[in-house]
């Protein structure tokens, strides 16, 4: 057998170049390690750019206007905005941060050539390197052939944690969703908007963090961002009419929810992103997820053609792009004692995993929906608007609301991400960062952009500081690793919560 080649040496490694893989580049980079960043596309950015996710969840601005998300997050949101590449106007505590995912590339390549991060493209992590239980690096495929990278630390930013699972790490399966967008050429917005204005009863309400009308044509009309809501179809009379006329089928085979119709734009372009189907992903299976990217190319053209028939502002439009891979939203993550639960706090104690052949078993839907009683699942009625804090702190974000109970989505007050949902059993030196695979019941608790940066940005940092110690990265000294997240410009908290951390006081918060 061919003797594997060590091509590298490292103080981090992390593989998957995500937004949780460029916010630990990042983190690790700034905390003063040599970092290499592996990336089995030729582009940075993950599924966010791959499938043309041209949106950021607001996970930045508290109800009352307090910027309580900052860091790298912050910093690339805001090269965006120079670029003209999102909105200015996004320092709202509603709606999505809407962007060009291909300037998106360019800007993560721009962050990484500053940090000094040494980026490896079209180089896949195949499997740990371990040393007893501790990983050591990574064995990689390369165009040059398999490869072994040798690091101090690791920081497993993949999506589906195949860093932790392969080294021996408990993992469980969610039962979710993906879906594959596409891009529309010669789309005039300004029509979709007036089609709404004529028939504002018909927009949808308390959707995916966009509350009614009012706000769609406030957002439009000021910001510049045209944000139909996804799932947003499916209370849109132009789609339910013709399903219910037979014009339409909402379903095709294991593909569902084709009238979801998530439409996002910026106002001076005639491109529109559209979302606009579901497929049930209950396995990992080559065979089964190639044959869903197959039937997913066929059905972007029948949600297309029927948009372009029946949709204001589509009449001359045409499929410009269809993205690159099809988004798996959540799949497999790792258990731990340490857990983020459905209502933002943290347990402790074992993961019951879902069952992931269980007809139906559409956990991230139901849940997205409110079509869900189970326990573990379903937000409690609790509407208070109070800080929840960890001890463990490397990241705050606002609280979510059940806007259906307080017709808010989100909280004046922050949440605490703790550290030590990254952190895997059984296995040594390895963090999981990406937001997806980290240890949450539901397991999309963490899973956006925003909250993968964060989540990244911590991971990478601690790892840094966990080479240079030569220590454990589990034994992280959590107030060390809080005071170089302060220096990174990372929020963790209002002065007084700073000072009852023991930390020092860097200035007024934002």
């Amino acid at each position: 057998m061919k003797e594997v080649k060590i091509i590298a040496k490292t103080d981090v490694l992390v593989c998957g170049g995500g937004c949780a893989g460029c916010g630990a580049a990042l983190g690790a980079a700034k905390a003063g390690a040599d970092v290499i960043l592996l990336e089995r596309n030729g582009f940075l950015g993950g599924i966010a750019s791959s499938s043309m996710i041209s949106n950021v969840y607001n996970h930045f601005v508290t109800r009352d206007g307090r910027l309580v998300m900052k860091g790298v997050g912050l910093e690339w949101m805001e090269k965006m905005v120079k670029k003209e590449a999102a909105t200015p106007e996004w320092k709202f505590p509603d709606g999505r941060l809407v962007h060009d995912p291909e300037q998106m590339k360019t800007t993560f390549d721009e962050m990484m050539a500053e940090a000094g991060v040494r980026v490896l493209f079209r180089t896949m992590a195949l499997e740990p390197f371990m040393e007893g239980e501790k990983i050591a690096g990574a064995y990689v495929n390369t165009g040059d052939g398999r490869a072994l990278i040798l690091a101090k630390q690791v920081v497993d930013t993949t999506g589906e944690c195949d860093m932790a699972s392969k080294g021996g790490a408990p993992t469980r399966y969610a039962c979710g969703m993906a879906t594959l967008t596409f891009k529309f050429a010669n789309v005039d917005l300004e029509e979709l908007y007036l089609h709404f204005k004529n028939h504002p009863e018909t927009f949808p309400v308390g959707i995916d963090a966009m509350k009614n009308f009012q706000e769609f044509e406030d957002v439009w009309l000021n910001r510049g961002v045209l944000y139909f809501p996804h799932s947003g179809g499916e209370d849109w009379d132009l789609f339910q009419d013709a399903i219910q006329e037979g014009r339409f089928q909402k379903e095709l085979g294991d593909i569902f929810s084709m009238d979801s119709c998530c439409i996002i734009g910026m106002k001076g372009s005639d491109t529109a992103v559209v979302n606009s189907q579901m497929w049930r992903v209950r396995s990992l299976d080559p065979f089964i997820l190639s044959d869903a990217e197959a039937r997913a190319h066929e059905a972007v053209y029948y949600v297309a053609d029927f948009m372009i028939q029946n949709i204001p502002g589509f009449e001359h439009a045409y499929v410009a792009q269809i993205s690159d891979e099809l988004a798996v939203r959540v799949s497999r993550g790792i258990e731990g004692e340490v857990t983020f639960d459905k209502d933002e706090r943290v347990v402790h104690g074992a993961i019951t995993s879902d069952d992931p052949t269980a007809n139906g078993t559409d956990i991230e839907y139901n849940i997205l929906r409110g079509l869900t009683d189970d326990p573990r699942y379903a937000k409690s009625a609790d509407s208070s608007e109070e800080d929840i804090y960890a001890e463990d702190v490397i990241a705050c974000r606002p609280r979510q609301m059940n806007f259906r109970q307080t017709g808010e989505f989100v909280s004046r007050a922050t949440v605490d991400i703790p550290f030590h949902v990254m952190v895997p059993e059984k296995i040594e030196n390895l963090l999981v960062a990406s937001g997806k695979s980290v240890s949450a019941v539901p397991q999309t608790m963490l899973r956006y952009q925003s909250a993968g940066m964060a989540l990244g940005q911590a991971a990478g940092a601690a790892a840094a500081l966990a080479a240079k110690s030569g220590i454990l990265v589990r034994n992280t000294d959590i107030q060390r690793l809080q005071q170089e997240l302060l220096r990174q410009n990372v929020y963790l908290g209002s002065e007084e919560r700073l000072e009852e951390l023991g930390l020092a006081v860097t200035g007024k918060e934002a």
